[in-house]
Parts: C-alpha cells; structure tokens; sequence
C-alpha cells in the first residue's frame, strides 16, 4: 500500500512567492491603469472647462459695443470692453453700463475675469470684482483683427490702443498654453469673430511700426 505524499515546506514557500509576486504584478498593473485614467479624465475635464469659459467670455465679447467713455483695448495679455454689469443698490440687481476685463495673472498662473460698473471704471479704485476662472495656465497670448490701410487687408496684432484704432476689432484670437495632469504641454486656441467689429485703424500701417510721421486716415 503506497502513501500519498504532500508538499514539502520549501514548495509551499515557492508557491506562496510566486502567487505573492505575481499578485503585486498583477496590482501594479491595475493601479497604473487607474491613475491614467483618472489622469485622462481630469485633462478631459480641465480642457472642457477651458471650452466653456471660452464660449462665456465669446458671447461676452461679441455683445460688445462702441462706447466713447470706456474704449475697446487690449494687450497681449489683457482685454477690457464696455459691457452691462450686474450692480446692486439697497438689495436691488440692475444692469448698468461697465467694463469687463479677461486678463492673465502671472503670479496666480490663472486666467480671470474683472468687470467694474461705470463708476468705479473712473474711480481710483484699481480692481472691481475679480473671479479666477481657469487655473495652472502657464501662458495667455491675445491678438487682435486689424484692417490695413496700407494693403486692404485683414492682419493681427498683439495690441488694441483707442489712440490707433476708432473701432473694435474684427475678431480676437486666445492662445492658452497648459500642462495637463499626465505632464503633457498643451495649447487651446480660438477665434471670436465680433459682428459690429471692422478693424479700421486712424492711422496708417507705417506710423505704427515705422520712426516715421503719422497721418490720420
């Protein structure tokens, strides 16, 4: 009669090492697997976000009109247009004439938006009710829609002074560079065409990147 024979200690340890190897593998796996997803969904979301502040500020800027006291301006940073502003008084909203502002600030590597009421536009205060809407964005380049009159054609540039142009601009385009959470450097653009915009300047093409004199068009 034959006896039936077990596993020694040693196998039952190379066993237990194997499946315990081969169980952390397998887990470490898994978990690098979770993390680029939740990495993925967050660039999803961050860049979603980044979309829907865009068309906020799209709908505000094409809203925009020609106001003498509170001119179209912009640098390659910063943008400020007459608007309604939401104002309250005694508990009471109404709407009254502004400025809005979309700017960078370069010390919160955050994209905001400042809007001031009449008022406070020519007040000594130096900043109305400012939001962050975007955060971690590293940089922001505007550029504005010109008209020029020395070729008839529609170029870009980086600043919008009320000294240069009498009008808005015919369309702004927003350049916003990012890192996403998996370590990507990314970039979201855009163009906001503005209806009542031409882009017609007061001066000519040369007095603004030339030494030379400058004539009123």
């Amino acid at each position: 009669m034959k006896l039936k024979q077990g596993f020694t200690l040693i196998e039952l340890l190379v066993s237990i090492t194997i499946f315990t190897l081969a169980g952390a593998a397998i887990y470490s796996v898994f978990v690098r697997g979770v993390k680029a997803w939740q990495r993925g969904s967050i660039d999803r979301n961050y860049i979603r976000k980044i979309r829907i502040i865009s068309e906020k500020m799209a709908r505000e800027v094409r809203n925009s009109y020609k106001f003498s006291s509170i001119p179209f301006e912009g640098t390659d940073e910063k943008v400020m247009f007459p608007a309604l502003v939401l104002s309250r008084i005694e508990g009471e909203s109404y709407y009254q004439v502004g400025r809005v502002a979309y700017f960078y600030d370069e010390e919160k590597k955050a994209f905001c938006r400042e809007e001031k009421s009449y008022p406070e536009v020519f007040a000594k205060k130096k900043s109305g009710r400012v939001k962050v809407l975007i955060k971690n964005i590293n940089k922001l380049k505007l550029s504005y829609c010109y008209l020029d009159n020395a070729t008839g054609e529609y170029k870009w540039k980086k600043a919008w002074k009320k000294n240069e142009q009498d009008t808005i601009p015919q369309a702004i385009k927003i350049e916003m560079h990012f890192s996403t959470a998996s370590g990507r450097q990314e970039k979201f653009s855009r163009i906001i065409f503005i209806p009542i915009g031409t882009g017609r300047q007061k001066i000519k093409l040369g007095s603004i990147v030339g030494i030379g004199k400058y004539s009123q068009s």
